[in-house]
């Protein structure tokens, strides 16, 4: 094993050196859980590849411009801190407003949706070394169409291309209290027609970035059971309602050859694994 690594390490460092690196075939498969999405995989060399360019080039450009409220695919975040930052704003806005509201938002097929142009241009503003884009942008590239999912360095770059949203709903809009894990955000406030105004301006900026909200995007009330992040305003697992017309659909997928019997009993455990794990995050 050791001697293999060892090979692997040798190429991968000629490549680099030589500046002769092409992106390899994509390992294309489907999930359908938490819905149907196109998933990729590399071989051994390319991961490696990735990896070094997202540690090594992507976040040491592209982290010091994020804000803290950026969530997701970052060292000591994740889905954690988003829930972490909500509950927060939950309690603050409890003490301060007799009622408030909530516009939770989600950007449609994000992924698939990222301009190739328009991320190349923000990577220039802060990536200044030649070869240091050129690989980057062959990565880019290698996708068909937005960025592919499962990928580290496209994790980054989707982080970094709603990058330019974040600071204009802080700064422009003045939203104190706002939240993002990649594509689905929440902004807080005491008035529900600023919010419908922020919808409305946050729809024109991203008209720009090649991307539009999904229809599901809309307003809550403080009282409102709303979710973030697969869980309720108290931290908790959703306990789906319709738990019982997934599962029948899934066994429709069995029985249509669409899964296999493995995938099938691994969702029924799955749903079995979060009704048990309904606890406070607290």
């Amino acid at each position: 094993m050791k001697q293999y690594r060892a090979i692997y390490i040798s190429r991968i460092y000629k490549i680099l050196k030589e500046k002769n690196y092409n992106v390899g075939e994509y390992n294309k498969f489907i999930v359908y859980e938490p819905k149907k999405r196109e998933i990729v995989s590399q071989k051994t060399q390319d991961k490696v590849i990735n990896h070094l360019v997202a540690r090594y080039i992507l976040y040491p450009a592209i982290i010091p411009c994020l804000l803290d409220i950026n969530v997701a695919s970052r060292k000591n975040m994740g889905t954690s801190a988003g829930l972490l930052y909500e509950k927060k704003f939950i309690e603050k806005c409890k003490i301060k407003y007799e009622k408030f509201y909530v516009l939770k938002c989600d950007i449609s097929k994000f992924f698939s949706s990222i301009n190739h142009d328009i991320l190349k241009e923000k990577l220039r503003r802060r990536i200044k070394d030649n070869d240091a884009l050129k690989i980057v942008f062959d990565i880019i590239d290698s996708n068909e169409k937005g960025l592919s999912i499962g990928l580290m360095t496209n994790q980054v770059l989707a982080i970094f291309y709603l990058n330019d949203m974040d600071h204009f709903i802080k700064e422009k809009l003045k939203i104190k209290y706002y939240v993002r894990y990649q594509d689905d955000f929440m902004l807080f406030s005491q008035s529900k027609e600023y919010l419908k105004y922020c919808k409305t301006k946050i729809e024109n900026f991203l008209e720009n970035e090649k991307l539009k909200l999904n229809p599901k995007t809309r307003i809550y009330k403080n009282t409102d059971n709303f979710t973030f992040l697969g869980r309720n305003k108290k931290g908790k697992y959703i306990r789906y309602r319709n738990l019982k017309r997934k599962i029948k659909a899934r066994k429709h997928m069995y029985n249509a050859g669409y899964i296999n019997l493995n995938s099938y009993w691994q969702t029924i455990n799955c749903y079995e694994a979060l009704v048990k794990r309904n606890i406070d995050i607290s």
